[in-house]
């Protein structure tokens, strides 16, 4: 158990936390996985625009449960449940009507099954589908940034694949594809209806690393990110277009103990929105970027 106290403007929040899991062996396959978390959130806010003062304790319960099956050595499936919340602090406070419903936490149910293959020792293949639902949601409001909704029922459920290891002895990859599909499932007001899609959620979204050793003192990466369209707000009516960025590095190994790196972002230095906080507050993504670093180790 932690106890942790953290002080922002006009704010104190502490927060009490207690986990308890076990992992049985049902089979010599099959194992169990059960799991509760115990948590107590409690803010004392002061808007200091206002002069309103309140204050809000959350108790939450979050369990978790799972099945682990593994036929083979290189080969386990699994399929899990959880609940988690993300209780309401710092700006929320401020933006949000203060109704009791306004101070409860967010809330999240997640259902996922999933499979991991070991096609070698240094190559693992993965995959999992999921769904994600959440309630009690704040958003912020399409006709005004400034503020923020509450939305109840939005779900998410996806696709997700995965290959990550070392394809020959000096070419090793990271890459991974998501499908993602996202939704309002009831109206809540004349800008969040039910059916439009969920904001800043990508139908596709790819991302390829790969990497060779030229020596054992040089070598050199890159790596591709593709991320489908996706909508600024829930009102789906302004659309960010998708984008393509690529990336590089070159890696020097100096001795045992100092090693060196240059990454290159966006090599092209194509110009993309990365996100966006409401209709008219979109962020674009970083043009040409280089970093160089230099590690060592004792």
């Amino acid at each position: 158990m932690f106890h942790r106290y953290q002080f922002l403007r006009g704010q104190l929040a502490q927060r009490d936390l207690v986990r308890l899991q076990d992992q049985v062996r049902l089979l010599p396959q099959l194992q169990a996985i059960a799991g509760v978390r115990f948590e107590r959130f409690a803010v004392d806010f002061l808007n200091n625009r206002t002069a309103v003062r309140l204050d809000s304790t959350d108790t939450l319960v979050s369990p978790r449960a799972g099945l682990l099956f593994k036929p083979s050595e290189p080969v386990s499936a699994y399929v899990s449940y959880s609940m988690s919340y993300v209780p309401r602090a710092g700006e929320q406070l401020s933006s949000l009507s203060l109704t009791n419903r306004s101070l409860d936490p967010e809330e999240f149910t997640n259902y996922e099954a999933g499979l991991k293959w070991d096609l070698r020792p240094d190559l693992a293949l993965t995959a999992a589908v999921y769904r994600l639902d959440r309630n009690n949601v704040v958003i912020t409001d399409p006709t005004d940034p400034t503020k923020s909704l509450l939305v109840d029922g939005q779900r998410a459920k996806g696709v997700e694949l995965g290959l990550v290891g070392r394809l020959t002895k000096n070419w090793s990859v990271a890459g991974g594809y998501a499908y993602q599909d996202g939704e309002i499932l009831a109206t809540q007001s004349a800008t969040v209806l039910a059916g439009a899609r969920l904001a800043q959620l990508p139908r596709h979204t790819v991302s390829l690393w790969n990497r060779y050793d030229l020596s054992k003192q040089w070598g050199a990466g890159v790596g591709l990110i593709y991320r489908d369209a996706i909508f600024a707000s829930t009102d789906n009516t302004v659309r960010l277009p998708g984008f393509v960025r690529v990336d590089a590095a070159i890696f020097h190994r100096f001795n045992a103990h100092l090693r060196a790196q240059l990454n290159v972002e966006n090599v092209f230095d194509r110009v993309y929105f990365a996100t966006a906080h409401s209709n008219n507050n979109i962020s674009p993504g970083s043009p040409r970027a280089v970093r160089v670093s230099l590690t060592t180790t004792f």
